[in-house]
């Protein structure tokens, strides 16, 4: 079969071995597979990646020395019926794995192909079927909707909350669409890019602006919720539209978390979304004398999962405008240039057939 290999840093379209299923597992076919941005940087920086990962203790990851198909954000096609599934039908599913040394990560296993492949396998029992008023397109958004599902749960989130998300690439615009699913708000996004902004005003941003932009303490006092710590404790609580702040940091960068912190009202809750892969330094005295929480936020548990697909089955189209490319297999890598080329692409997606 076809599938796109990493290997070396460099990611071609190679022929490679069928995929042999062990009892519990189910040969698919991906229809449609998201680039996530742990692929960007598994592509470029594999080792740094596979390194972290060793320490923080899963066993399961990929060897970087080692090819590997990536591909976890999928929507795929039964090919023969039996474990409670019909050949034909559309399902998603959890990308992981009960391998023979454990739970695998499919996307990031050596032995395992992810959904860059013609064909892969998935455990029967974690498939769910997709509705046939739901695209190919929309389901394959529920693996990165959940990463937001799960980090707006973490946060607490509530109606006495404001929001403020950083950042709106995929991982942002899912927290916005999250939170206004939910009926919260309001939520101010900020971003430097035109085209992602305007994106985060269809997700239902209440307002948008560019980082640093002078009118974001005046909105948070809007809310009746100071930056300073002297007009905090002048506020009369009885002005308070909201009694919380909860930021989403969804950039992932250096700096990032200083910066939050700046930007947050006092008694903040700053969610950490974005993937950041580099050291970086706080001043914890100064998040204290704020009293900020930092609340860092990875994957999402399987209940999470279920409930980002039945978001996206409950209004299918809500979504569709995040997906700007569309590739095959042989395009990947112009897809993968054009999420890291900073012209405005949000969500790609690849049909490996």
């Amino acid at each position: 079969m076809k599938a796109a290999v990493l290997s070396a840093g460099r990611v071609t379209v190679q022929d490679v071995a069928e995929p042999s299923p062990r009892p519990g597992e189910v040969v698919v076919k991906p229809l449609a597979c998201g680039i996530c941005g742990s692929d960007l940087h598994a592509k470029d920086h594999a080792p740094h990646l596979c390194d972290l990962l060793d320490r923080a203790g899963f066993r399961g990851f990929m060897n970087p020395d080692r090819p590997v198909i990536m591909g976890h954000e999928f929507c795929a096609e039964v090919l023969e019926t039996g474990q409670g599934l019909r050949a034909g039908a559309r399902v998603v599913s959890p990308p992981f794995l009960y391998g023979p040394d454990g739970i695998v990560l499919l996307g990031y296993s050596n032995s395992y192909p992810g959904a860059f492949a013609e064909r892969m396998l998935l455990s029967a029992a974690a498939c769910m079927t997709v509705p046939d008023e739901v695209s190919t397109d929309m389901a394959a958004l529920t693996e990165p909707l959940a990463v937001a599902v799960h980090a707006v749960a973490e946060a607490g989130a509530d109606a006495d909350s404001a929001f403020c998300v950083f950042g709106c690439g995929p991982v942002g615009l899912f927290v916005i669409a999250r939170l206004k699913a939910l009926g919260l708000g309001p939520v101010v996004a900020i971003e430097p890019d035109a085209a992602r902004a305007a994106m985060a005003e269809r997700m239902g941003a209440d307002a948008v602006m560019v980082p640093g932009d002078p009118s974001l303490p005046e909105w948070w006092l809007d809310q009746g919720l100071p930056q300073g710590l002297s007009d905090a404790m002048a506020i009369d609580p009885a002005t308070r539209k909201r009694s919380r702040a909860v930021l989403f940091d969804c950039v992932g960068k250096p700096g990032m978390l200083m910066a939050l912190a700046q930007a947050a009202p006092v008694g903040a809750t700053i969610v950490v979304v974005g993937n950041c892969m580099e050291t970086d330094g706080i001043e914890p005295a100064f998040l204290l004398q704020k009293s900020l929480t930092l609340r860092f936020v990875f994957a999402y548990a399987d209940a999470e999962f279920r409930e980002a697909f039945r978001m996206i089955c409950a209004d299918p189209g809500r979504l569709a405008p995040m997906i700007t490319t569309r590739v095959s297999l042989a395009g990947i890598n112009d897809a993968f240039s054009a999420l890291t080329g900073g012209g405005g692409a949000v969500k790609a997606l690849v049909y490996p057939t």
